[in-house]
This record gives C-alpha cells, sequence and structure tokens, in this order.
C-alpha cells in the first residue's frame, strides 16, 4: 500500500512540473523588470514574427518597433520557407524574403538581409531557419538641427550603431545565422 501511495505521490509531481511547463526547454530565462523572463528560446514562422511585431511613430520625433512577446536578450528563430532570395553586388548583401500573408499571394513579406553573396547554398523554396539574439535599443538620431528618437528591438547581429540603422534598416545578419533544415 505504501508502495503505492508513493508511486502515485511521484506521478502527480511529475504531473504538476508538466502542466506547469517547468519542463519546457523555450521556458529558461532570468526574471526580467517588466515582470516577465529574458534568455527564452522562441520559434516562430516569418508570418507569426511579423504579427508579433508593434509599431508605433509619428514620423517626425519617434519611431518605436518593438516585438510582443519578446524580450531583450530572448534568442528568435525563425523556421520558414524562402519565397523570394535575391543577391545585390552593389551593398554585397543578398535578401532572403518571406511570404507573410494569409493567403500566400506575397502581398506581405517579411525581409532578411545577409553578408554576402548566399544564393548558391539557398533558393526560393528552401525550408530554412534563421537564428539570432533580440537586442533592445533606445537611441537619438539626430541631423540637420532635428532629432528623432527610436526605440527598437532587433537582431543584435544586425546592430550597428543608429546612423547606420537610419540609411539602411540596420547592418546585414551573418551567414552563419541561417541554415536550412
Amino acid at each position: 500500500m505504501k508502495k503505492a501511495i508513493a508511486i502515485m505521490c511521484i506521478l502527480c509531481m511529475g504531473l504538476v512540473l508538466f502542466v506547469s511547463g517547468c519542463t519546457e526547454e523555450d521556458n529558461t530565462g532570468t526574471n526580467n523588470n517588466n515582470g516577465g523572463t529574458t534568455g527564452n528560446t522562441v520559434t516562430m514562422t516569418a508570418k507569426e514574427v511579423n504579427d508579433d511585431m508593434a509599431m508605433d511613430s509619428d514620423w517626425s520625433t519617434y519611431v518605436k518597433f518593438l516585438y510582443n512577446s519578446l524580450e531583450d536578450g530572448d534568442t528568435l528563430i525563425i523556421h520558414d520557407t524562402i519565397d523570394e532570395i535575391s543577391y545585390s553586388s552593389d551593398t554585397d548583401r543578398t535578401t532572403v524574403t518571406f511570404d507573410t500573408s494569409e493567403g500566400g499571394d506575397m502581398s506581405s513579406s517579411l525581409n532578411y538581409p545577409f553578408e554576402g553573396d548566399i544564393t548558391s547554398s539557398y533558393q526560393t523554396g528552401d525550408e530554412v531557419k534563421i537564428t539570432g539574439t533580440i537586442k533592445y535599443i533606445e537611441e537619438t538620431y539626430e541631423q540637420g538641427g532635428a532629432s528623432m528618437d527610436y526605440e527598437l528591438e532587433l537582431f543584435e547581429e544586425m546592430w550597428t550603431n543608429i546612423d547606420d540603422y537610419v540609411a539602411n534598416q540596420g547592418g546585414a545578419l551573418p551567414s552563419s545565422s541561417i541554415t536550412k533544415v
């Protein structure tokens, strides 16, 4: 009888851990100041990333581009299929495009630039993963006596400085950030 009670207790504790999410790999972050956690690993499709973005701006004094569910220090893995890929020798960047529209008609898309020409390794239709770390940035861009405040969350691997962000929407991801599935 004692053995049966002990087994039931172990099963109940296992069930509690499973239901509470304590055994999930993706929830390994540390507490942040917002009551959430940072350092989590999150996998999304390009459409889910696009839907998670929150943009606010008056286009004259501030731009705010943040994620609803991601925090500084989180690892984001975008798992999706390439819809378009092109290389520009002018910038030495390859742009990988994902369809984020409901019906797959490319009316909405998400683009990621990569360093160098990766078109010999990747093509339209390839299933890929892009991995990067989310970085929170709060900067002021000043030019010609005017200033614009930026509050951003983007891939840390793309961030160089505010001047590059304004001129080029940030840097390019290293080619090591993308892998075929």
